[in-house]
């Protein structure tokens, strides 16, 4: 159900704000024109916005993410209260680009290049102290031109600077980050490093109508012990 009273308190800023059909755990998102430039608005859902550590994970995701530029990582671009924004994609996250494409992946020259720009992004991240922690075929778009690698989402990351983390998904999780009894925070979140953002990856490889191809590859990522 959408939230009428919230749509509108956006549409004082952004006239012509849209919101995107996509079902985020914490999140809505709209699609909003800024100086003739279309760009994604992230805001935590009405339930959430007296949460302090939801509040916190947004503002921590938002000066994370502003700090770093990657080709295949979103740019964050700006921060207000309750919401950051974030340059537009057009593209598909990867799970319904599979479905619209049944065939593209079976190309192993396509599938080779989405696990390097994967991996490289990652990489690029884990390089900056900055551990992902959920990454998901939904967090990661194909772009319309191109079909690049758009990663996405740093709101559960774990950095230096912001050791909490208020989530996972559980499909996509290391088993390290079921930690402390399933409990969230920093004591659930001092076991994880990169080694738990590669668990993910390998798990995003399974997703793969070419999976078979990797089974080597996936079975290393997906190693229950680190």
């Amino acid at each position: 159900m959408i939230d009428e009273s919230s749509f509108s308190d956006i549409q004082h800023t952004y006239p012509d704000a849209e919101l995107l059909p996509i079902h985020g755990s914490t999140c809505d998102c709209y699609r909003v024109r800024l100086y003739g430039k279309l760009h994604f608005l992230k805001r935590l859902k009405p339930e959430l916005r007296t949460d302090p550590r939801h509040v916190a994970a947004l503002h921590k995701e938002f000066e994370t993410g502003y700090s770093l530029e990657h080709p295949n990582l979103v740019r964050y671009v700006s921060e207000a209260e309750g919401y950051l924004l974030t340059e537009y994609i057009d593209g598909e996250t990867l799970d319904s680009f599979i479905a619209s494409h049944p065939d593209y992946f079976n190309n192993r020259k396509n599938a080779d290049r989405l696990i390097l720009q994967l991996l490289s992004v990652v990489g690029y991240l884990h390089q900056h102290q900055v551990v992902h922690l959920d990454l998901k075929p939904q967090n990661i778009l194909i772009t319309r031109i191109g079909q690049n690698v758009k990663l996405i989402d740093l709101g559960y990351c774990y950095t230096d600077a912001f050791t909490d983390t208020v989530g996972r998904t559980d499909k996509y999780a290391a088993p390290e980050q079921f930690a402390a009894n399933g409990n969230e925070g920093p004591s659930a979140a001092a076991n994880v490093d990169g080694r738990t953002d590669i668990y993910a990856v390998g798990r995003i490889l399974q997703t793969l109508p070419c999976a078979d191809k990797y089974n080597k590859v996936i079975a290393r990522c997906t190693a229950a012990d680190p």
